[in-house]
């Protein structure tokens, strides 16, 4: 599994449906789907504005589901 490279979030003009949210703090991780790909969108509120970014456009449903797992149980 490739290590996570945050970037910043591209919504590419599709609805995003979330299928899941996870929150540690004051970072809110969603699992979305968007014109057919799984991202993995992070929303981090710690600092004096809203940062939102993205993982896993580029990988496969399964690798996307697999780290989903892992940002899910603490591992990433």
């Amino acid at each position: 599994m490739p290590d996570l490279d945050w970037r910043p979030y591209d919504s590419r003009g599709t609805t995003s449906r979330v299928r899941e949210i996870v929150t540690r703090g004051k970072v809110e991780f969603e699992l979305c789907c968007e014109g057919g790909q799984d991202v993995i969108r992070r929303t981090d509120r710690t600092g004096k504005r809203e940062v939102v970014s993205e993982v896993g456009r580029s990988l496969t449903h399964r690798e996307t589901l697999e780290l989903w797992s892992q940002v899910v149980t603490g591992e990433r």
